[in-house]
């Protein structure tokens, strides 16, 4: 299809009207995804697309790579801190402390990997008062955040390819 390039403005209106019908289609994708999948909290994977979704496609890549990086570092700084902590009989909140520490130390160096802040709660705390181990837990948080990032990158480059290649936006 060969249209004609839009002004700026309406391209501003475009990719405002792309950018809400990505989040929310990402959402809404995302989650039934993780439920399909038998995934504990697919609300996770809801919240990760939406976290991830950004404006542009580049800007959705980076902070897909930033959340997925983070998230398993967080996961594997969680799952690390429980196992020594169990045999030491140590309880879920001097858990959270450490494993919150140890990430927040490393996301002070490297911010692109924040996230793994968020991640400790969200592991160590259900993993404790669940019928799941942590490491189960810890699982499944890593899959739902990875589905909800996938299917928003996914969105994301779909939106982005059909926008250029129907020439309504400019490269």
């Amino acid at each position: 299809m060969n249209m004609l390039p839009l002004t700026e403005q309406r391209q501003e209106l475009v990719r405002s009207v792309a950018f809400v019908a990505r989040c929310s289609l990402a959402a809404a994708a995302s989650y039934r995804l993780a439920w399909w999948l038998g995934l504990g909290m697919p609300v996770w994977a809801s919240m990760s697309a939406l976290i991830v979704s950004q404006d542009r496609w580049q800007d959705t890549e980076l902070s897909l790579q930033q959340r997925i990086r983070g998230t398993f570092l967080g996961v594997s700084i969680s799952l690390a801190v429980n196992l020594i902590a169990m045999s030491l009989g140590t309880s879920t909140t001097i858990q959270l402390v450490i494993a919150v520490a140890i990430c927040a130390a490393i996301a002070r160096v490297d911010r692109s990997v924040r996230v793994c802040m968020w991640t400790c709660p969200i592991v160590l705390i259900p993993g404790q008062a669940g019928a799941n181990p942590v490491i189960v837990v810890g699982l499944y948080r890593a899959l739902e955040i990875v589905v909800g990032c996938l299917v928003a990158g996914a969105f994301s480059l779909l939106t982005e390819w059909l926008l250029t290649r129907w020439k309504i936006i400019r490269e």
